[in-house]
């Protein structure tokens, strides 16, 4: 099917109520049998988030960065399909964080390998 993306979820999807201060680190994990090292991420609020993951419960916390010096990874507010990225093998752990004052929903699903 021509202009479609297929996303093969491996596990239930999480939400994360994303605000100002770091949220407390979430477990991902697939419900397959299959190694996982993909996860999709929807940030369906206005507001930009930044994700941060470790193999551990002890997540660096994530940053929005600054001018002129970097962050971790930045999802942007409004989007309207998820976007798969390669992140650790499941289970892994998650946290999320917003710019001042913002808040923002994000939902993650563990992906299965896409082809």
């Amino acid at each position: 099917m021509a202009g479609s993306t297929v996303q093969r979820n491996a596990g239930l999807t999480y939400r994360l109520d994303v605000t100002s201060t770091a949220h407390t680190a979430v477990l991902i994990d697939d419900n397959t049998n299959d190694q996982v090292n993909y996860t999709s991420f929807l940030n369906a609020g206005s507001k930009a988030c930044s994700i941060s993951w470790s193999p551990t419960s002890t997540v660096p916390t994530p940053s929005m960065g600054t001018d002129g010096a970097g962050g971790t990874y930045v999802l942007p507010g409004g989007m309207t399909s998820p976007l798969i990225l390669a992140t650790p093998t499941t289970p892994y752990y998650l946290s999320a964080i917003t710019a001042s004052t913002e808040t923002t929903t994000l939902y993650v699903t563990p992906a299965a390998d896409q082809s």
